[in-house]
């Protein structure tokens, strides 16, 4: 990159890296085992649970406090402002932690790649990553590790190993389990389809091939497509299909806001409702609540994707920082949410945009969600 647009993007970037007013984390209810002392004060029961994978690392200990950025691949659902919700609360509560900034990648990988190299060049003590592609951001976190900072990402894999430390779920087994579970609920045979998040991320690549592997052999995919991971999009991609195929017998997918907009099409278009996949988005556990009584074939299969998991890759970090051991992976072991447990996660006093396994509290909620 030459100096000039180097720069121009340390400008730009600068703009963009306002410190976002932080939400202190209130004390609230229990303390869920196996999650480091986090408060959950949101939710009664026990969400998705982390399990340490791998060897222990460590890092050349720095002194504090420590500057730690967040590189976001972009901020378009309300998963993203709920995971940097959750963020901002925890640095913000870390007295180790001077300064905590955001960019949003804006869903552009090339753009995410740049945001990274400028944080870089700032000197961030740590990176914290959510990676609109796994393969595109990898050497982009292999030259900021070489360059002695932490790099955390959480959530979306990463190919290789040249990070420090990542927070997650294992998408081919998640995607594997929802693939098994609606393989299952169709009775081993069906036409179905598939609604994926953004183009060319890692973590519905990874999910779909694990879905696939566990469909039955009377299992049909008519056809996949990508919805971004947001509701609005997935309902016009979902009419489309519903055009285009007169018989749906089930829908997988790796979100519930693209499953409740699919389930909303089927509504619009007069179709039968079908068994779907996704995740803790209350939308899709209201949106069940209220017309399976309607509709005898609507089921659902929803694996939590916890919005706290970015609070493990902080606390990693900061681990690291200063010198300690941390696992080099922890995998998330998400919770299935069926029709026999979901009034477990449903929250009906709270906006569809909710995911119910989070550690925010209901007024925090409430503040992000303007409700």
């Amino acid at each position: 990159m030459s100096d000039t647009k180097r720069e121009e993007t340390e400008m730009t970037t600068r703009n963009r890296l306002t410190r976002r007013r932080f939400m202190t984390t209130t004390a609230g209810a229990a303390t869920v085992a196996g999650l480091g002392g986090l408060i959950r004060p949101a939710m009664a029961q026990e969400g998705a649970q982390l399990t340490p994978v791998g060897e222990m690392v460590t890092a050349t200990a720095k002194e504090g406090p420590y500057r730690i950025a967040f590189s976001n691949g972009f901020s378009g659902n309300s998963w993203r402002a709920m995971a940097v919700a959750a963020l901002e609360a925890e640095a913000a509560a870390t007295p180790e932690i001077a300064e905590f900034v955001t960019v949003d990648g804006q869903g552009d990988i090339n753009k995410q790649v740049n945001d990274i190299e400028t944080l870089i060049n700032q000197q961030f003590d740590a990176i914290l990553v959510i990676a609109n592609s796994g393969s595109a951001v990898a050497p982009i976190l292999r030259e900021a590790t070489r360059e002695g900072i932490v790099t955390a990402p959480f959530n979306l894999p990463v190919d290789g190993t040249d990070w420090s430390t990542y927070v997650g779920t294992d998408p081919s087994k998640k995607g594997g389990s929802l693939g098994a579970w609606l393989s299952d609920a169709l009775g081993g045979t069906g036409k179905i389809v598939a609604l994926g998040g953004l183009p060319g991320n890692s973590y519905t690549a990874a999910g779909w091939e694990g879905a696939q592997a566990a469909f039955a052999d009377g299992i049909e995919v008519l056809a996949f497509r990508d919805a971004y991971w947001e509701e609005d999009r997935a309902k016009v991609i979902m009419a489309d299909l519903i055009a285009a195929y007169p018989e749906i017998d089930g829908i997988w997918c790796d979100g519930a806001q693209v499953g409740a907009g699919a389930i909303k099409a089927l509504l619009d278009a007069g179709r039968p409702l079908v068994p779907v996949t996704g995740d803790d988005y209350n939308g899709m556990l209201k949106l069940f609540d209220a017309e399976r009584a309607n509709h005898p074939g609507f089921d659902i299969g929803l694996m939590s994707e916890p919005t706290w998991q970015g609070i493990f890759a902080m606390r990693a970090a900061v681990s690291l920082l200063k010198g300690e051991e941390v696992p080099k992976q922890q995998i998330l072991e998400p919770q299935l949410i069926t029709a026999d447990n979901y009034r477990d996660y449903i929250r009906p006093d709270l906006p569809d945009g909710v995911f119910t396994d989070t550690s925010l509290t209901d007024a925090q909620l409430r503040e992000i969600f303007g409700a």
